[in-house]
């Protein structure tokens, strides 16, 4: 797993093994927004052999998006601390897949979101992200703020979609890592004083309208799907 010698300052607190899909655990999204060329739906989530399968597919016709995809937020929070997930990310033009980590009231007041982000356009490279709020919070605003972030892709140095790897964010008061398979990718620390909120688990598979970001939607997209064997969610014992 992701992190350095010595004495951990992460405890587990809860992890999901996928024998089954625990509604109680986690919330199946129905929303879109505007960049977003799918709808998320709650039958595109399923459970199977202890794998969590999260599927993007053609919508009916007729549809208000033209894909179905998935949105599964985690029941509980986290403030500092460690998400590890073993997953295989999305093949596709124009398909994003992710481990995300995000404050979700909404309207979004401040923001707060850390993301491991797989581009199905490219097998072997995702791309890490910190996104914060860097004005003064405006707990009765009626429109979403919008953040200063600073995507970086890296190079994973392996098949992300073919395959289980191992994805590791840990969170603490001193900055963001992101590992895969044990490999330290990026340490952020720009704003990280700012990245203090209560934050969601999501697990996500969407379509992108952004084609210089996640590349053109084209008939071979979907349907695609991301896999989860396992969840483990650690607090931070300082």
């Amino acid at each position: 797993m992701g992190g350095t010698g010595g004495a951990s300052p992460f405890v587990l607190a809860w992890q999901d093994d996928f024998d089954v899909l625990d509604t109680s655990a986690w919330q199946l999204q129905t929303f879109t927004w505007d960049g977003n060329q799918a709808q998320f739906s709650a039958e595109n989530a399923a459970v199977s052999n202890g794998i969590l399968t999260l599927s993007l597919t053609p919508a009916p016709s007729g549809s208000a998006k033209p894909y179905l995809g998935v949105e599964m937020r985690s029941a509980k929070t986290l403030t500092y601390g460690k998400v590890s997930a073993r997953m295989r990310f999305a093949a596709g033009s124009g398909v994003v897949s992710g481990l995300v980590l995000f404050y979700t009231p909404y309207p979004n007041c401040d923001w707060n979101e850390i993301d491991i982000e797989h581009l199905g356009k490219s097998s072997t490279t995702s791309q890490l992200n910190a996104q914060v709020y860097l004005g003064t919070p405006m707990p009765s605003c009626t429109t979403s703020v919008m953040p200063t972030q600073e995507p970086q892709v890296v190079d994973l140095g392996f098949d992300a979609q073919t395959d289980f790897h191992l994805y590791d964010i840990e969170w603490t008061p001193a900055g963001v890592k992101y590992f895969a398979d044990g490999a330290l990718l990026r340490t952020w620390t720009t704003s990280i004083d700012h990245l203090k909120l209560p934050e969601t688990i999501l697990l996500t598979i969407w379509a992108s309208n952004s084609e210089a970001w996640a590349g053109p939607l084209t008939a071979d997209s979907a349907p695609t799907t991301a896999d989860v064997d396992w969840i483990r969610v650690y607090a931070y014992s300082g």
